[in-house]
């Protein structure tokens, strides 16, 4: 009985565990008793602690500690049961405002509980010192009765039945009194209500008087009895009628498991120490033969048990589902050796899991002994739920993203936990961590309000009103002179404004944690942190992702893209100033060419002139625009600061005065003419995409990537019109049914993709009822729908809102045309829905359009797509060539057309026309010959496969020569040679730079446009390499070539030629892999190929081909094979005497069968094997077929050559159906046949038991020869399949066998049930396979159960 660490929830803990003493607080000259924490983490009251010092260390119950330098004043206080002391002393302050009667009522309440606490805690400690003393004397006795004690003090508050009858008496009387007070509160609101309940009987209740000494406070004075042992926790189950409070506690804890976030279990982490003592408990029950099953024992669900979770490890779990033998639904009771497997909930970890029944094994009962030591643990595990959240879509419940985020965030660390109460079995809490970012504050960070962030969740109660905004801005009188500073602009026509002595916009300082935002909405007014680090007032306007949000600065007018840990909320104070930035934009000023917008010399000269200036304007009247001002173009004058600035002619204000002249419409028609954005209606729809004049800096959405030539992007200027064209497809085809039209390729339709309606467009025509292939007109991207989910698109709505591009001024590396997959793939991963600024080269009809492309990076820098492309190696710059090298780059004009006046500067001389030096006429000769090995058998390792199965092997020598010709190449090249056009047609050997920037020697094979097929001489490999990698040149030409072609002997590939999917067999088997080689001819050509023979552990390859039928054996080998052998055999003079020695009996290759009965006739037979309920092996029982040979039967025959097991050869012929001995999961070998080839690396081999009709897997050294006795025994298991049945059409049942899918594991059961009362058979048919009846013993035929139970049908 080992103390345990006091939780804050239990109510032991504000007393002292030694004298039964409560803590208490110091009050003015009183001093308090304090809980004061030990560096055991053990918990004792000042008073105590004073009295067991000695010498400076304390004596505890367990351990000594060394207190600190201060002694006990030094040590620290619990933080938790301090803040118990003082809500139980703030609530009962609060008490004093409840009637006189719950008052009166409540005194004897505390004395009776305080009391009751008092005297279970001093018999307690009674109790545990007299069993100290007890094992003290007898060690060994006590260790054989202490489960015994325990178990008789599982529930201590009965031997006190005075106190809890007062208790209950007290208890009664409260809730009437909370009753009645309820009653008399809602009647005092509801007037209405007093018909519905009896007024005088309320009244009754309410005056009743309380006489404290009516209750027997006496029975406090009485002990227990007991004079042995007390059990620590019982005495807290005795107040488990009161209510768990929970004030905002916070702790640190650990999640142990994850169902959602409002269903997880945690783990204290002060309870660290108490699990270790728990785990070592478990294990120690568990040792040995204590908790062991036996076959009388039955389990029942809800029982506890050990369970064995990890290696060394055991936990206590429940019984929560029981399987038993032959029964497919759980059961609640079973006996031990009846049972299957069962469920278990782990009660310290909160989950459950499914566990396969291997008794004694995983699972281990408890004992009375472990029960009691079990019961003084409280389940470790407790469940919470977090507060006031639910999924972000109530339909379809919390996503498997949320799920994962919760887990990511949450991990294996302790994290904070706050307490808001109890709902559920559950407790209502919020989980703190800190920031995952290091750029972040110390604030740490709510789950809850993350998941919410990130729209995988939403609060319970959202809040409708939108958020409270800043005032709008003072807007000045019209025509009225007035100084303002200008304070941001974007063009001449959006520009703000700041109206003198209105500039105090800054915030000096928020650095209150409380006031950081973790879930920004949209609208929200707040305070954020510009460059310069000073806080100024904003509001968000946009949320892009990634923990980012867009805020507009109120008080300036620009925008700017900031973290959300640069956000802080505003306090009131700060609202009472309106917003500083007035919206504006010059009046009767338009761009030069109408329809067109400002040009970016344009924005640069006004912002010269006027950004950040103070200077006199006249307001000349409010647009329809919302806060926006139109400022008179003849500003007065600019007042500049700096009295040293340039002069600046004031001209480029006023139009030009031809422009005045020239114009052939009066100038206050000017004042109409809008950009096509000014002229389009708000509420008008525009269902296709309209570029914006200025075609740079655009800001865009990627919606789907094919390559860095082909991806799609959304201007992000245009998401409200993609969001009305949204709203009205789903108003159009919400509530529409399928139409029967004929669907031709590239019409325009509704597509419903993903509860979405969206618009598409047909790639191919679509047959009824069929799938078809739609492009996404507003992504890009094609998905496969069927035709149900289509419907003819409205005119109005035909369109698109997608751009197709391509990055321009780069081009695929490699000397390549196209883009490579990894290319591909690469900007697919980082682009795919990301947010970036593109400015388009030209804009043109043809698709794609050419852009440029810049994303940020983690520093939040800009990075050019295309230049990124190319550091990585995927692309090159695209050349440029010479006759638009030095022209000036004009996207948007034609090239003949010159936008600006002529320069009379002198044109620079045209550089000569460039000339292509014709090829150099190179000859190399090829490299020698490989040395050849003789006929026989070696090592060799094989370097490569060829694509027409050629099969590339070096000796061990020549491997080590090829190391050191490695080295010798590098140091003959150590630089890339210049490159130079050359004559490929003479060339033979040559010298190739490899993958590895490594120099080898090669052979030319051919020329491919840019690249040279080539063959590595000493390797075999064969690849396409750039010419600029290839070097027409013979190194170390005295080595003669280290890899030799081989190709297998006696085999003819299947079309005379090696087929891809053989070459990959070949690869998979043989490439770098060291192999038993036997040459068998040698070519007459040096260069040509060896005819050899490979052998894979014990098997030949040539068979290893023939047997995957990808190729045949050649017969004209086949047969003079036999011969060839002989006349080498005949070579050697050997004097051998054969007088004497005679042929040996042909041995028989196959199995016999007994012979069975004729047709219709029954015979008793027994059931070997069961494959399928209609596929079995069986046995006749008649007399006949009890065969044996020499006097001995065949399991004498067998047990005979199992003792001389090691005699017999191992099996190296595997011919299909061939006989052979294989070892059995018993050690021994039986009798068996070769099926197939079930394995190639390692090789294994599927064999059939004859004498059972078991299959199993084997590899090559578990296959023996088999005697030529053992064949003449007939097999005792024939295969028959049994008539009158097949598998039923319709099949519910869920578990099925895996190789006759057809059946059900159930009926599979079932038949095996049945089959164990069969005794005979008949025979009804022997083609095309043996086909039999099968009778019971009351001679009804088997399956008729199976097909009354549905599980089969006739045949």
């Amino acid at each position: 009985m080992s103390d345990r660490s006091p939780r804050a929830d239990n109510p032991n803990s504000v007393v002292c565990n030694i004298c039964g003493i409560a803590y208490t607080l110091p009050e003015d000259e009183i001093v308090g008793n304090l809980p004061n924490v030990l560096l055991c983490s053990h918990i004792f009251c000042t008073t105590c602690l004073r009295s067991l010092e000695f010498n400076n260390v304390i004596l505890c119950p367990e351990c000594k500690s060394t207190l600190p330098e201060g002694g006990v004043e030094g040590l620290q206080v619990d933080s938790r049961i301090i803040g118990l002391i003082y809500t139980a002393k703030m609530n009962k302050m609060k008490s004093k405002m409840l009637p006189v009667a719950y008052l009166l009522c409540c005194l004897p309440l505390q004395t009776l509980v305080k009391g009751l606490m008092v005297q279970v805690k001093r018999e307690k400690a009674r109790l545990l010192m007299e069993i100290d003393e007890a094992m003290d004397r007898a060690f060994t006795i006590l260790n054989r009765r202490k489960g015994a004690l325990v178990a008789e003090l599982t529930n201590m508050e009965q031997h006190f039945p005075s106190s809890r009858r007062e208790l209950g008496r007290v208890e009664e009387r409260m809730r009437a009194l909370d009753t009645a007070m309820q009653k008399a509160k809602q009647v005092g609101q509801h007037p209405s209500l007093e018909s519905y309940c009896d007024l005088e009987q309320l009244l009754e209740t309410l005056q009743a008087s309380v006489d404290v000494q009516s209750f027997d406070l006496k029975c406090l004075s009485l002990g227990s009895g007991l004079s042995c042992i007390a059990q620590q926790d019982a005495l807290g189950r005795s107040l488990k009628a009161y209510k768990k409070i929970y004030i905002f506690v916070y702790m640190w804890v650990m999640v142990t498991h994850v169902v959602n976030p409002n269903h997880f279990y945690i783990r204290h982490v002060a309870e660290q120490r108490a699990c270790i003592l728990l785990s070592k408990k478990i294990n120690s029950l568990c040792s040995g033969e204590r908790g062991l099953f036996t076959a009388s024992d039955i389990l029942e669900t809800g029982s506890t048990v050990f369970v064995k979770w990890k290696e060394g490890m055991w936990c206590r779990a429940t019984l929560t589902e029981l399987f038993q033998r032959g029964h497919l639904d759980p059961v609640r009771s079973c006996p031990v050796p009846e049972l299957h497997r069962v469920r278990v909930y782990f009660q310290d970890y909160g989950f459950c899991k499914g566990i396969a029944l291997d008794m004694n094994e995983r699972l281990r009962r408890v004992d009375v002994a472990g029960q009691s030591e079990m019961s003084r643990w409280l389940p470790q595990a407790i469940k919470c739920s977090l507060k006031d959240i639910v999924p972000a879509d109530l339909t379809k419940g919390w996503s498997a993203e949320a799920q994962d985020e919760f887990r990511r965030v949450v991990g294996s660390a302790s994290v904070e936990m706050q307490v808001f109460g109890q709902e559920r079995g559950a407790l209502l809490v919020d989980l703190k961590k800190a920031p995952m970012d290091s750029g972040s504050s110390n604030m740490p960070m709510s789950l809850r309000e993350y998941l919410v962030f990130l729209e995988l969740a939403r609060y319970i109660h959202t809040q409708g009103s939108r958020p409270l905004q800043f005032y709008l801005p003072v807007f000045p009188r019209t025509n009225v002179e007035l100084n303002a500073v200008v304070s941001h602009i974007d063009t001449p026509s959006h520009f703000y404004i700041q109206l003198v002595g209105h500039t105090q916009t800054h915030i000096h300082s928020t650095d209150d944690q409380d006031l950081e935002v973790y879930c920004p909405v949209l609208d929200q007014a707040c305070v954020a942190r510009f460059d310069d680090k000073v806080w100024y007032r904003a509001h968000v306007i946009g949320i892009p992702g990634g923990r980012k949000v867009e805020v507009q600065f109120v008080d300036f007018g620009n925008n700017k893209i900031l973290s959300v840990n640069d956000l802080r909320k505003i306090k009131d104070e700060f609202f009472a100033l309106p917003a500083m930035a007035i919206q504006c934009y010059l009046a009767d000023v338009i761009p030069l060419e109408a329809g067109e917008t400002w040009s970016e010399a344009c924005i640069e000269k006004f912002k010269s002139l006027a950004d950040q200036r103070l200077v006199t304007a006249v307001a000349t009247g409010k647009t329809g625009r919302t806060g926006e001002f139109s400022f008179h173009t003849a500003l007065s004058c600019i007042k500049s600061k700096d009295t040293q600035a340039p002069v600046v002619d004031t001209t480029v204000w006023d139009p030009p005065l031809e422009g005045l002249l020239g114009d052939s419409e009066p100038a206050p028609t000017s004042l109409g003419q809008e950009t096509p954005e000014q002229d389009q209606d708000p509420q008008e729809i525009q269902p296709y995409l309209m570029l914006p004049t200025n075609l740079k800096d655009l800001r865009v959405r990627l919606t789907h990537v094919v390559s860095p030539g082909s991806f799609y992007v959304q201007l992000l200027q245009m998401d409200t019109q993609l969001k009305r064209v949204y709203e009205l497809l789903k108003q159009e085809y919400a509530r529409t049914e399928p139409q029967e039209i004929e669907w031709k390729a590239d019409m325009y339709c509704a597509a419903y993709n993903n509860g979405v309606w969206e618009r598409g467009q047909l790639c191919s025509p679509v047959s009824l009822g069929c799938i078809a292939e739609v492009v996404r007109c507003d992504f890009g991207n094609k998905v496969e729908l069927h035709m149900n989910n289509l419907r003819p698109l409205l005119p109005s709505l035909v369109g698109c809102l997608v751009l197709e591009c391509s990055l321009s001024e780069i081009r695929p590396a490699g000397g390549r045309s196209t883009w490579t997959a990894t290319a591909c793939d690469f900007i697919s991963y980082y682009l795919t829905g990301a947010m970036a600024i593109m400015t388009i080269k030209e804009n043109t009809e043809q698709r794609p359009v050419p852009v440029s492309l810049y994303c940020s990076n983690r520093a939040g820098q800009d990075v050019s797509i295309a230049d990124f492309l190319v550091s990585e190696g995927l692309a090159l710059k695209e050349r440029k060539t010479p006759n638009t090298e030095n022209q000036p780059p004009n996207p948007s004009s034609d090239w003949s057309v010159s936008p600006r006046p002529l320069s009379t500067a002198p044109t620079p001389p045209k550089p000569a026309p460039r000339t292509n030096p014709s090829p150099e006429k190179v000859k190399t000769q090829a490299y020698c010959p490989p040395e050849l090995p003789h006929c026989g058998r070696t090592l060799m390792t094989i370097s490569a496969i060829g694509e027409d199965g050629l099969i590339y092997a070096m000796t061990h020598h020549a491997g080590r020569q090829f190391e050191q010709l490695r080295e010798r190449l590098q140091q003959h090249i150590k630089t890339l040679p210049r490159l130079k056009p050359y004559t490929w047609k003479s060339v033979l050997g040559c010298a190739v730079m490899g993958s590895d920037m490594l120099w080898y020697r090669g052979e030319v094979l051919e020329v491919i446009g840019g690249h040279v097929k080539v063959r590595y001489v000493d390797q075999g490999l064969v690849e396409n390499i750039p010419v600029c990698h290839v070097y027409p040149t013979v190194l170390c030409e005295d080595i003669p070539q280290l890899c030799m072609p081989c190709q297998l002997h006696g085999v003819i590939p299947v079309g005379r030629t090696w087929q891809w999917d053989a070459v990959a067999l070949l690869k998979e088997l043989l490439l770098n892999r060291c192999v038993d080689m036997q040459v068998m001819e040698l070519p007459e050509d040096p260069l040509g190929c060896l005819t050899v023979q490979i052998s894979l552990d014990g098997m030949t390859l040539s068979r290893i081909m023939v047997h995957h039928q990808h190729a045949s054996v050649d017969q004209a080998i086949a047969s003079t094979q036999e011969l060839v052998v002989s006349s080498h055999l005949a070579l050697d003079d050997w004097d051998i005497d054969t007088e004497g020695l005679e042929d040996p009996e042909p041995v028989p290759r196959v199995f016999s069968y007994p012979d069975l009965p004729e047709k219709g006739e029954r015979f008793r037979v027994r059931i070997k094997h069961l494959r399928t309920p209609n596929e079995v092996f069986l046995y006749p029982l008649d007399g006949s077929s009890c065969v044996e040979s020499d006097g001995e039967s065949l399991e004498e025959a067998l047990k005979r050559v199992h003792d001389r097991i090691d005699r017999l050869a191992m099996l190296s012929d595997f011919a299909i159906e061939a006989p052979c001995l294989a070892e059995y999961s018993d050690g021994k070998y039986y009798r068996a046949k070769l099926l197939g080839f079930a394995g190639l690396n390692p090789v294994k081999i599927l064999v059939r038991h004859v004498d059972f009709g078991s299959d199993d897997t084997l590899p090559t050294h578990k296959l023996r020869q088999i005697p030529a006795h053992l064949l003449q025994f007939p097999c005792k298991a024939i295969k028959v399949r049994v008539a009158g049945f097949r598998p039923p059409r319709l099949n519910l049942e869920k578990e099925r066998l895996s190789y006759r899918p057809e059946w059900s594991l159930k009926a599979a059961l079932e038949m095996i049930d049945l089959l164990h009362s069969c005794c005979t058979a008949s025979v009804t048919a022997t083609e095309p396979e043996l086909s039999v009846f099968l009778y019971d013993e009351d001679g009804a035929l088997v399956y008729l159960p199976l097909v009354e139970k549905g599980l089969a049908d006739f045949d």
